[in-house]
């Protein structure tokens, strides 16, 4: 039995060769009893199939197939974010004679890839008219079934929609879950994020007055999309959301 969890796209697929006949009864039908992680719930019942479609690849070729989305309009039993362990699920195929045989089995999901629940940043910041810098504090919720240890960081990049450029020269400005207790610039510029270790990740994001007349001091205007991604310890991103900010 074949089992895999696309993560990216929320899709479950299953899969196991089954024999067209015993004892020259031919199959009628394939049955897959989906549990999600938990064997004491009611189960899904998904009918696997041999016709090229619904997930399945080639057709007639005894490899029963289907692909579903991992989504509870579709499943009683979808994997939640939370979920971590094993899933489990039984085969069950049905011949004509009567005859019927079962098949249980597990599989781990290993390692989930981390979600961004929220974000909150302002829309609109207007720099100010001297030459004085002011801070517009940026946060974002991660979450990582594998625990928050399995985070390897969080960030964001931005780009300059009228420039088609990024800023920063692409590289990526760093989102903290420190509680500012740690030093990131010297001689005392903290992230910004109120509690450690809340899942939380934070930055104080400095924008420039208009009045200053070093280049390296000086804050675009325009429009940007401030694009949020999470990467866990096994190197794997979350999906990206990007949020919209116009600088005045």
């Amino acid at each position: 039995m074949q089992f895999t969890y696309l993560q990216d796209d929320r899709i479950l697929y299953f899969a196991i060769e089954v024999e067209p006949s015993i004892n020259r009864s031919p199959l009628e039908s394939t049955v897959l009893y989906w549990y999600g992680t938990d064997t004491t719930v009611s189960p899904d019942n998904l009918s696997l199939n041999d016709g090229g479609d619904s997930g399945d690849i080639i057709k007639g070729d005894d490899l029963y197939s289907l692909k579903v989305l991992n989504d509870t309009l579709f499943l009683a039993n979808p994997i939640s974010l939370e979920d971590t362990g094993k899933v489990h699920m039984k085969f069950q195929a049905n011949y004509g004679n009567g005859s019927s045989f079962m098949i249980r089995d597990s599989f781990y999901l290993g390692n989930i890839i981390p979600q961004l629940q929220y974000i909150i940043a302002p829309d609109t910041i207007v720099r100010p008219t001297d030459n004085s810098v002011i801070f517009k504090v940026v946060k974002t919720k991660a979450h990582d079934a594998n625990g928050l240890d399995d985070i390897r960081r969080v960030g964001f990049v931005s780009y300059h929609v009228e420039g088609d450029s990024f800023l920063n020269k692409g590289d990526l400005i760093n989102l903290y879950d420190d509680g500012s207790e740690v030093i990131i610039y010297e001689p005392n510029f903290t992230s910004g994020d109120s509690i450690a270790n809340d899942g939380i990740y934070s930055f104080r994001v400095p924008i420039f007055g208009s009045g200053n007349v070093d280049p390296s001091l000086q804050t675009k205007t325009g429009t940007f999309n401030w694009i949020f991604d999470a990467m866990d310890m096994s190197n794997t991103y979350s999906d990206t959301v990007i949020h919209r900010v116009i600088v005045e």
